[in-house]
């Protein structure tokens, strides 16, 4: 057991030595995806599940809003100069944290959505059960739909 934790803690400060190194190398991606990302910051916070599903859905949507502007730095010139330029554009803010209040609402309706359809073909499933239990009664008689405790007695 002991080995186990040394070679997690190794594989840890290794990961983070990489992940820093590569942080260096590419600081103006770093800060469009720092201030990018603060609204995902958020949602990790207020998230008490263990699931994480808030996180999820805020932290998916407000990636793919970040994205474009992180490619857009990287096709054009990876600089610092670049990264404010496109960080002081209230466009840029509003597709950012736009992305992620659709990730907000979809956190917040897609559980409704999904209890409405479960709801609806619950319904359907019991209408054809009861369809069929008709059939089977005009089929074989109304004592196939005795209810149970019922007398076979009393016919």
């Amino acid at each position: 057991m002991a080995a186990s934790t040394a070679n997690s803690a190794a594989t840890r400060t290794i990961l983070i030595t990489i992940i820093g190194g590569l942080a260096i190398f590419t600081l103006p991606t770093v800060l469009i995806l720092g201030i990018g990302m603060l609204p995902t910051l958020g949602a990790m916070l207020a998230d008490r599940r263990k699931e994480k599903y808030a996180t999820l859905c805020v932290g998916c949507m407000n990636f793919m809003g970040v994205l474009p502007y992180m490619v857009q730095l990287w096709t054009e010139e990876h600089s610092y100069d670049r990264a404010f330029q496109l960080i002081g554009q209230p466009f840029t803010w509003l597709v950012m944290y736009g992305a992620a209040a659709i990730g907000w609402a979809i956190f917040f309706v897609a559980p409704g959505v999904v209890g409405m359809f479960i709801a609806m073909r619950t319904e359907q499933r019991i209408q054809a059960l009861r369809r069929r239990q008709r059939e089977l009664v005009e089929e074989w008689g109304p004592g196939v739909a005795r209810q149970k405790g019922q007398d076979d007695d009393k016919e």
